[in-house]
């Protein structure tokens, strides 16, 4: 089991592993953007809602309507910037997952690959020992 483990299909097998735990964190990070992004743009239209119901107030003058008018078009830009960020990030986090999936296959893939080749191995010892015994039996009777 000691040279499996220092086989080139072990170290790669390794390798594919270590990609996955990589992958994670990458999706983990992708993740945690988006959450802000979308935070980031509920924010802003909390405060696009709040700033409507203030102006919409009846007891209020045609200043603060004429002033949401104008904070509307400046908000509008941030909003769009906001959005814009949220689409990136949620890109970006489908990609990850894509790449985490991949490895995924990739290092499930090698594992198999190397359950194979043992169960290969230990097969072939149990026939060279079966062998052993055969020709000890037909020897031994002799």
């Amino acid at each position: 089991m000691a040279d499996l483990q220092r086989s080139p299909l072990a170290i790669v097998a390794r390798l594919r592993r270590i990609a996955v735990d990589e992958a994670k964190r990458a999706l983990a990070d992708c993740l945690t953007a988006e959450a802000a992004a979308a935070a980031a743009l509920r924010a802003i239209d909390a405060r696009i809602a709040a700033e409507t119901d203030a102006a919409s107030d009846p007891s209020g003058d045609d200043h603060a309507v004429e002033g949401l008018s104008r904070w509307l078009r400046r908000i509008g830009a941030e909003r769009i910037a906001a959005a814009n960020l949220l689409a990136s990030a949620e890109t970006q986090s489908a990609e990850a997952r894509a790449v985490l999936a991949a490895g995924r296959s990739a290092a499930r893939a090698m594992d198999e690959l190397l359950a194979g080749r043992a169960t290969e191995r230990r097969l072939a010892a149990d026939r060279r020992e079966q062998a052993v015994l055969d020709e000890a039996a037909l020897y031994g009777r002799g």
